[in-house]
């Protein structure tokens, strides 16, 4: 996962959410949370021009696994769900927040280009855990009579578990390290390592240790020779070749539209350490999403 950048919003989301807002009050004020009522008007924010935005935002990448996607399969996600937030661990007692967070279904930074695989009942779903002492923000009251104004869309009291990757950087909270190291590299198993509470949560969140296979046949045969290559170069003594080699392997596994890059930039920063770079003049790996 690294970070995305959505750009401006579409005028097409703008034009929904003025559209359909004041529907999903009305069915809230007579329905509720929750109801079947209300969930029929949380829709209209997946037009193809929002879509079409967010899925070259994110170099046609999914927000959560960073494999890249088939459009027509693959769905507009919320981070902030729409239906119900899941606030229990997996495997234990379910507890939902049944009225958060309708609101914000038709909101910019709360959409995401995900597969999937990463959207399904057994991933993210909806799940949306807080951190133990974490103030919720308040559903609107019922029946809301005021304006819908911006006090309602203001986030920034809740403390999520979850990474957000349009407003972080992954990498801060969760990277990839190698298994078996006494092993030859091109045997080595790779596993996602949390760097902070909130880290390892969106890992068991999103399970992104499945993803290991996927992972390790990328490095072993996309990333691995080229870096061969490179060290190859510079023991024999090319260092210009080696130099250009190992400019083209950055610019080829590590440009926005690579996948996993960050997976493979974890690889690389073992593979070719810092050490190493400084003894060959080696220009250091930028971080994939910045």
């Amino acid at each position: 996962m690294i970070r995305i950048q959505r750009g401006a919003e579409p005028s097409a989301l703008a034009a929904a959410r003025a559209r359909r807002l004041a529907a999903s009050f009305q069915a809230y004020n007579v329905h509720g949370a929750g109801s079947p009522e209300l969930t029929a008007t949380l829709v209209g924010y997946n037009v193809p021009t929002v879509k079409d935005t967010l899925f070259l935002a994110q170099h046609k990448k999914c927000a959560w696994c960073e494999r890249r996607r088939d459009y027509s399969s693959s769905p507009v996600d919320h981070y902030r769900p729409k239906d119900g937030a899941w606030r229990h661990k997996r495997g234990a007692r379910r507890v939902v927040d049944r009225g958060h967070y309708w609101w914000l279904t038709w909101t910019w930074t709360n959409l995401l280009f995900v597969c999937p695989r990463c959207n399904d009942a057994g991933h993210k779903a909806n799940h949306f855990p807080l951190a133990a002492g974490s103030a919720v923000i308040a559903p609107p009251s019922r029946p809301y009579r005021g304006r819908v104004g911006s006090a309602l869309f203001r986030t920034a009291s809740e403390r999520p578990l979850l990474i957000d990757p349009g407003a972080e950087d992954p990498l801060d909270h969760v990277v990839w390290r190698p298994l078996q190291t006494q092993l030859d590299r091109r045997n080595w198993k790779w596993s996602p390592w949390g760097l902070s509470a909130r880290g390892w949560e969106t890992i068991e969140v999103l399970r992104l240790g499945e993803l290991a296979d996927e992972i390790e046949h990328h490095l072993r045969t996309a990333v691995l020779p080229s870096l061969e290559e490179v060290e190859a170069h510079f023991l024999a003594g090319r260092k210009v070749a080696g130099m250009a080699r190992w400019k083209a392997l950055l610019a080829g596994v590590l440009g926005p539209a690579s996948p996993l890059s960050a997976a493979t930039w974890c690889a690389i920063e073992h593979w070719m350490p810092a050490s190493r770079r400084r003894r060959w003049r080696l220009p250091a790996p930028r971080r994939p999403g910045r």
